[in-house]
């Protein structure tokens, strides 16, 4: 399927990742935050112990240094059955408007729609980022041109 930026995606295997990983981070191509998410939990599904995890990190060079990065952060899950990274190629909107951001969610919280929040806010920090990245391409900030203006 093209989508918004011409860029095909097969959104069924996206889709298999966000129902089938244990963890799995998202890159995105304006920024370079990625969304991690770690749908594991202990104890009782109604009442787990120390719940899934959904955070914006910091990119990592490698994947072991991501296994050391969630090890320490979540010391009481081992190294993941499944773990996926993919950079999504499109906008945020787009990632929402194919329900993908719905299915994160239900994945982390099927019972909970009040921790379910987390996931709207964390939307919206993606929106802020990718507004942020655009802005700073059309005023330059951060950013080199290939071709300087001609001086006036």
């Amino acid at each position: 399927m093209f989508t918004e930026n011409g860029v095909l995606i097969d959104l069924d295997e996206v889709r298999k990742v966000v129902d089938n990983c244990d963890v799995f981070t998202i890159g995105f191509r304006l920024f370079p935050q990625r969304l991690i998410v770690d749908t594991r939990f202990t104890g009782e599904e109604g009442e787990p112990t120390e719940g899934p995890m959904l955070e914006l990190v910091e990119p990592v060079a490698t994947v072991e240094e991501r296994f050391f990065w969630l090890g320490k952060r979540r010391p009481n899950f081992g190294v993941p059955e499944r773990f996926t990274f993919f950079v999504w190629p499109h906008s945020v909107r787009f990632l929402e408007e194919s329900a993908l951001m719905d299915r994160v969610r239900e994945r982390l919280y099927p019972i909970d729609s009040e921790k379910g929040r987390a996931v709207a806010e964390t939307t919206i920090k993606l929106h802020i980022l990718e507004r942020r990245a655009v802005l700073d391409a059309i005023t330059g900030k951060q950013y080199h041109t290939l071709w300087a203006a001609a001086p006036a």
